[in-house]
């Protein structure tokens, strides 16, 4: 079976090839694999063409980020509590 045919008995309607790549490259992204990582799976030979994915990436790091200040900030929080105790 094709992918058009199997794209039709799914029943998604305006889905393309291109929309289910496009898929595939967010989640890639969205799961932790870089900009670059996902340049070379999908075989673009420029980084801009790949760069729109790269908002999703944003948010992935963004949220690292505060869990990190997280973390610091309750390691941070124990300090102070066993400085106050001795």
């Amino acid at each position: 079976m094709s992918i058009r045919k199997a794209i039709q008995r799914a029943g998604l309607r305006d889905c393309r090839i291109h929309t289910l790549r496009h898929t595939h490259a967010s989640r890639l992204i969205q799961n932790g694999m870089s900009v670059y990582e996902v340049k070379e799976i999908l075989g673009h030979s420029d980084i801009k063409t790949t760069l729109r994915y790269a908002h999703l990436e944003q948010r992935q790091v963004t949220s690292k980020a505060r869990d990190v200040i997280n973390r610091l900030n309750q390691k941070s929080d124990r300090v102070v509590l066993d400085q106050n105790q001795t």
